[in-house]
């Protein structure tokens, strides 16, 4: 057996087949290309095939020593992450530069700048100088790119009404503190560590649009009014609420916003409130009505019940108090502020206290918000509202654990704050492309998986090189046409 080369006008084809009585016998028809690459791989094909039918056909005495043609691959890159997460960054408006690649690195490989430089170069064919990458990071424009990021996300729903404000706090791997870099209060539970406080700004679909970076020992609390006078210097509002947790409210805060005609949404400490509000509370039938408010001097207090809420609370204190009584069984040491053990002179604890056990009992179910007295919206939109706190609490998630912002490492203040600037355009473009992802219910996790495994590369097939691209399977396909209107 042997391989025919037939030439024609318009192609080239190849066939395995022998000689039958001086003429030619075809066995298999291999193909037929135009082009120079496609005929020499095509040949390729053939000397391969011609090797199979020889194996099947004959008895081989002798091992085959001759090595069977094989394509070599020259190069590969993914480009998938750029075809989606990149389609994702320029819809927004962001500078198209080094931010780009740097922002696509930060969403699928969150590691240190070096590691960063070594990925893109490896894994994406993109060749960047470390230093030149830090020179780029210390020249970044922390008050351009958030305006780019709030005029995204105002033109998204026609203007910024409502935002949620909230606080986290950012670690980093050393133990020497500057004048940012403090211990203080970490909410990642590592008091060791010196840390930052970051105050975010996320719209009610969970949209980042601005942040600020406070001292590592700064109470949450305080930094709102600065917050808040930033954020109304740098835009315009027309009408503005703004809905935060339990923690910034304070006489201070809210009297600042109602100076500033700025409407608000917090949470109410209702069981430390004065005697003659809780005692209208609890005394209300909430059976009848679910929600009740109470009018008083510049605010509305709402306070809604809910029997699931009634349940959790119930099922809390009663794992609390079981925990309390076998270490006081034991002997064992306690936390002398639980609100549940009864304390004599010289804070002697003399067991557990019943009577603030029923006392608690009657705020079961109980949650109470305060808003100012000019928001006139339904009880129901003020809830909701509220409720919808867990959006900025996505957003720290977010941050923390996809991104990697925390531990962090560098060490100038500059550099630090660069870090946080790239961290918060990837929190945007990764929440974006998280929505876009969402209508086919594919995760960024997922996502990140599959278009990992589209590319483009370059092999050598006997002496030509072909370009060549990744077969896609279904779920790349979806994927891929999710983002081709961005």
């Amino acid at each position: 057996m042997f391989i025919r080369r037939v030439k024609s006008r318009r192609s080239v084809c190849f066939q395995i087949g022998q000689k039958y009585y001086g003429r030619f016998k075809l066995i298999k028809h291999v193909g037929c290309a135009t082009v120079p690459a496609e005929i020499e791989a095509l040949k390729t094909k053939a000397k391969q095939e011609l090797q199979n039918l020889i194996r099947e056909n004959q008895l081989v005495l002798f091992p085959q020593t001759q090595k069977t043609l094989r394509a070599k691959l020259l190069s590969w890159h993914i480009t998938g992450y750029h075809q989606v997460f990149g389609k994702v960054y320029d819809s927004i408006g962001l500078p198209n530069n080094m931010l780009r690649d740097l922002v696509i690195a930060r969403i699928v490989y969150p590691k240190s700048k070096a590691a960063t430089v070594r990925y893109l170069a490896r894994y994406l064919g993109i060749v960047l100088d470390r230093d030149a990458v830090y020179r780029f990071l210390d020249a970044l424009d922390k008050s351009r790119l958030t305006q780019i990021a709030f005029k995204y996300v105002s033109d998204k729903n026609n203007g910024i009404s409502l935002f949620f404000y909230d606080v986290t706090t950012l670690y980093f791997e050393t133990e020497t503190e500057d004048a940012l870099r403090k211990k203080g209060f970490s909410k990642d539970h590592r008091i060791d560590t010196p840390q930052i406080l970051i105050g975010l700004f996320v719209d009610h679909e969970g949209y980042p649009f601005d942040f600020n970076v406070f001292e590592g020992n700064t109470f949450e609390g305080h930094t709102f009014q600065t917050a808040i006078k930033n954020l109304t210097k740098k835009y315009d509002f027309t009408e503005l609420t703004v809905v935060a947790d339990a923690a910034m409210l304070s006489k201070d805060n809210l009297s600042f916003l109602d100076t500033h005609h700025i409407n608000y949404i917090v949470g109410a400490r209702i069981k430390n409130m004065n005697k003659e509000i809780t005692n209208e509370i609890i005394t209300h039938d909430f059976s009848k009505n679910r929600v009740y408010e109470i009018r008083l001097n510049n605010q509305r207090l709402i306070v809604e019940y809910s029997k699931d809420r009634a349940k959790k609370d119930a099922r809390n204190r009663e794992k609390t108090i079981e925990k309390l009584r076998h270490k006081l069984k034991e002997g064992r040491r306690v936390i002398y502020k639980s609100k549940y053990l009864f304390l004599k002179k010289q804070s002697k604890i003399y067991g557990i206290d019943e009577k603030k056990i029923e006392t608690d009992k009657k705020f079961d179910g109980l949650k109470g918000y305060i808003t100012n007295k000019n928001n006139n919206h339904p009880f129901s939109e003020i809830i909701s509202q509220y409720h919808n706190l867990w959006k900025i609490e996505k957003a720290f998630r977010m941050s923390k654990g996809d991104l990697k912002e925390r531990p962090v490492y560098h060490q100038n203040i500059k550099r630090i704050k660069s870090h946080l600037v790239l961290c918060f355009i990837s929190l945007l473009v990764l929440r974006e492309a998280e929505n876009t992802l969402s209508k086919k219910k594919y995760s960024i996790e997922k996502s990140i998986e599959v278009l990992g495994k589209v590319g483009q590369g370059e092999v050598r097939i006997g002496n030509v090189k072909i370009e060549i691209d990744s077969e896609l399977d279904y779920e790349a396909e979806t994927i891929l046409k999710l983002f081709k209107g961005h």
